[in-house]
């Protein structure tokens, strides 16, 4: 019997491949590297555009709209562009383990180009204090970059630690890794704290004071969202809000708000 002529199927996946793989590898890393970069500003730009409607949605829910809006749309802005710095260097890292310092320009230059774009669409009252803080951010990442500093990062080379990741991807660690997402005590406080805060008599307070409780309450959610909580943060914050709440609403809605203090600090042990 002849040998036949005819490719099989997996034989044509091995030639693509071999073919991909060969114009990978003549690409220059400088232009991978600032390809890849392009590619993670326009979904940074995404990212933020979501944040920003969520922001507006939650002020627009108590009719209310403040330099706090402005404050947290700005803040919007500048996680997302904390993140798109921290996910260009940790790929520059990865493409280039050798010589990622090197490549520090493509970095700055991507960080730059990312910030224009948003001052571009930015049109508040409040950009103005959005402009410095993004400058200082690229300078900070580019630093920490070149220093080979990764933020948060301080632990030795072995394989018996062990993280916590909370809504991350995680790629080429020497760690034992547990993800989870938060925990159920933490999901139910900030949707109870939310409930409070669009009741009626909540909107029905004059506006500064409706405004008191809003800054007070979103400083204690955005807490509870953080990747790592600090607990004893959001149980002063509660606290202090159940008091605030107490002396503005009826008895039955500063009840609810004391309720929620205590069950969050007993599931936590913060208290017996």
């Amino acid at each position: 019997m002849g040998l036949s002529l005819i490719a099989s199927p997996y034989d044509r996946r091995v030639v693509l491949y071999l073919e991909i793989s060969t114009v990978i590898k003549c690409i220059p890393m400088r232009d991978r590297i600032r390809e890849r970069l392009t590619e993670y500003r326009s979904e940074a730009l995404g990212s933020i555009a979501i944040a920003e409607n969520k922001t507006k949605s939650t002020f627009g829910q108590h009719g209310v709209v403040s330099s706090r809006m402005y404050l947290a749309i700005n803040k919007d802005n500048e996680t997302g562009f904390a993140e798109y710095m921290d996910r260009s260097g940790s790929f520059i890292r990865h493409v280039a383990p050798g010589s990622w310092a090197e490549y520090a320009d493509e970095l700055r230059d991507g960080g730059t180009k990312l910030k224009q774009e948003i001052m571009a669409k930015v049109k508040h009252e409040l950009r103005g204090q959005l402009d410095p803080a993004l400058d200082k951010l690229i300078k900070r990442k580019v630093e920490d970059f070149e220093l080979g500093y990764v933020e948060g990062k301080n632990m030795n080379t072995t394989t018996h630690n062990t993280v916590n990741i909370i809504n991350s991807n995680i790629s080429n660690a020497v760690v034992q890794i547990t993800q989870s997402g938060k925990d159920a005590v933490s999901k139910d406080t900030a949707q109870k704290l939310q409930e409070i805060i669009n009741s009626e008599e909540i909107k029905g307070l004059p506006e500064e004071t409706q405004l008191n409780v809003l800054d007070q309450a979103d400083d204690v959610i955005k807490e509870l969202s953080a990747p790592v909580t600090d607990k004893g943060k959001v149980y002063r914050g509660l606290k202090r809000l159940g008091s605030f709440i107490s002396s503005v609403a009826s008895k039955s809605v500063a009840d609810v708000a004391a309720q929620l203090t205590v069950a969050y600090a007993k599931a936590h042990g913060i208290i017996p």
